[in-house]
């Protein structure tokens, strides 16, 4: 997932140069992942990042075990 991100940042590190505009990337949309077993991955706010916003979520969890 590295390399998305490392990509996105190229392309606006080019950007910058060749127009001199200075391009935001959102961090919030870059997926994260977790290199276990089994895999963990996300993207967007943190439930804690919500709940200091005051934005409603719904928690959807799923029992790892067999």
């Amino acid at each position: 997932m590295l390399a998305h991100k490392a990509e996105d940042e190229g392309i606006i590190c080019v950007e910058n140069i060749a127009t001199g505009r200075k391009p935001h990337i959102d961090y919030n949309c870059v997926p994260n992942v977790i290199y276990t077993h089994p895999e963990v991955a996300w993207i967007g706010k943190s439930e804690e990042q919500l709940k200091q916003e005051g934005v409603k979520y719904r928690i959807g969890k799923f029992p790892m075990s067999a």
